[in-house]
């Protein structure tokens, strides 16, 4: 039997539903992506037309739900490139 799948994250349009898609395909998840065809057609963001639900397997569900969780507290920010004081770090004047 195929495994089910269940709805990880709703976006509110395209970009932020791809933003998303691909981090979970780098991570290793299945992800199906689903929307309201109308909202593609008049490019919708905002409402129920401009939703896009992602899916992933049953199996990969709560994996795949603890890493948006991450994403969304910060957890994954990169901050390589921030000094001690929040600023960017400009290359130029540190030659490392």
């Amino acid at each position: 039997m195929a495994d089910e799948i269940q709805k990880v994250f709703t976006a509110y349009g395209q970009l932020e539903a791809d933003m998303v898609r691909l981090m979970l395909e780098a991570a290793g998840f299945t992800v199906i992506q689903r929307r309201e065809s109308a909202g593609t057609v008049y490019g919708l963001t905002v409402g129920p037309l401009g939703e896009v639900h992602l899916y992933v397997p049953s199996s990969q569900f709560e994996d795949a739900n603890q890493l948006i969780q991450a994403m969304q507290s910060g957890e994954l920010e990169n901050l390589s490139d921030v000094d001690e004081e929040g600023e960017g770090v400009d290359y130029e004047d540190n030659p490392d």
